[in-house]
């Protein structure tokens, strides 16, 4: 994430946390100053030791908040928000219309398709995307700016394009994990007919997708 950060930013990193990321950007001198929010008092409280640690507590602000509900839209130009599902993404972009001129920053736990169509809606698209291993869990992060994409699509093109060496066991996982809730949906006594099909032409689409990268990665 701190690689998507461009020289010289200034960034608000919500839900914070420990504050890891700003106090990086700080201290490696990519940021000259950060924000960083929470809506809890323990993790502000953690990451206020931690930036004090870090000799960089007079150069990051901390706000004890939902989203961007304190941020000052001009102290900004990069808003980064991760560990969170798309739909409380979607809850805090939309309490805060201004970040859609910001370098977005995200990195969504779920509905990646309902953040995708809520941002393509919005003019926003996904300029770049890439993969990480965290100790064996595999997560994925959007350069998000202005500009069309398609909302539907079922994987981000930049990672088809780059050959992401991870892609494959992401999809493989997603696969997983899709067809387990597919199997939910057809157990209910009361089938989400809609619910099914989406997730039923996903899963098609994951699938072939996940049969390219055999073409070319071992």
């Amino acid at each position: 994430m701190a690689s998507y950060v461009e020289a010289g930013s200034t960034v608000i990193d919500v839900g914070t946390d420990h504050a890891y990321l700003p106090i990086r950007l700080l201290q490696t001198g990519v940021s000259r100053r950060a924000y960083a929010s929470d809506n809890k008092p323990g993790p502000l409280r953690r990451a206020e030791a931690d930036a004090r640690l870090g000799g960089v507590s007079e150069l990051l602000t901390l706000y004890l908040c939902d989203g961007l509900a304190l941020c000052a839209p001009e102290d900004v130009d990069t808003v980064i928000i991760a560990g969170m599902g798309g739909e409380t993404m979607i809850h805090i972009l939309s309490d805060a219309p201004w970040a859609a001129e910001k370098r977005l920053i995200l990195q969504p736990q779920s509905k990646l398709r309902e953040l995708r169509r809520w941002l393509a809606s919005r003019g926003l698209a996904v300029l770049d995307a890439s993969l990480v291993d965290d100790a064996g869990r595999i997560y994925l992060v959007w350069r998000v700016g202005r500009g069309t994409m398609d909302g539907d699509a079922a994987v981000d093109p930049p990672l088809i394009e780059r050959r992401d060496v991870l892609l494959r066991p992401w999809l493989e996982e997603r696969i997983k994990r899709g067809r387990k809730q597919l199997h939910g949906l057809r157990s209910a006594r009361l089938a989400d007919t809609d619910a099914i099909t989406a997730l039923e032409t996903e899963l098609e689409a994951l699938e072939q997708i996940r049969k390219e990268t055999m073409t070319w990665q071992a």
